[in-house]
């Protein structure tokens, strides 16, 4: 025979749904898909034009982007970029990929433990006395990831390139990315 209304059974069910959804919720970020930036700082891509046929290409992408498909993502824009200024190849003059933590903190669990006095005996009896003995929790630091960024330096040309192992065709290279992205 249950004594306790229907209402109070399905509590502790109600509350360990909603934390699985919470959990499950958190833990759910996409990574960060090949899109233009909005402004700057935002996660996608974006350039900066030094020079008439070089520039800077940035995709930045959030913590759960990995190294390869940021760089990958540069590189295709890259291609995009030189294509679209009507140029055919473009070579890598410099390349940088950073990623950036944060450093979390967490505090286990403190506890209470009694530290057991000296014992002291006089006419009525013998008492140890006790007293509460603050333990304090665990401290633990990691880094994070929180997100990442693949920057190029490319110089655009046209033409026959002076070293062609040196350099990426726009074209080709756009065709093979763009598939897998």
């Amino acid at each position: 025979m249950n004594i306790l209304p229907d209402y109070i059974l399905l509590k502790p069910t109600l509350t360990l749904c909603m934390i699985c959804l919470c959990l499950f919720g958190c833990s759910s970020v996409t990574p960060t898909q090949y899109q233009a930036a909005m402004q700057n700082g935002d996660e996608g891509y974006s350039h900066v034009q030094l020079s008439e046929n070089q520039y800077r290409v940035v995709f930045k992408g959030n913590k759960n982007t990995d190294e390869e498909e940021a760089t990958n993502f540069a590189l295709l824009h890259a291609a995009e970029l030189t294509s679209a200024n009507g140029f055919n190849w473009f070579t890598i003059v410099d390349s940088d990929t950073d990623i950036e933590t944060k450093d979390v903190t967490r505090v286990g669990p403190s506890t209470t433990k009694p530290m057991q006095g000296e014992t002291t005996c006089g006419l009525l009896g013998c008492a140890t006395p006790s007293s509460p003995n603050y333990a304090g929790g665990e401290v633990t630091t990691k880094q994070v990831k929180e997100n990442i960024m693949s920057s190029l330096l490319i110089t655009m040309g046209k033409g026959e390139p002076k070293t062609p192992l040196t350099v990426f065709d726009a074209q080709k290279l756009a065709q093979n990315l763009r598939p897998a992205h």
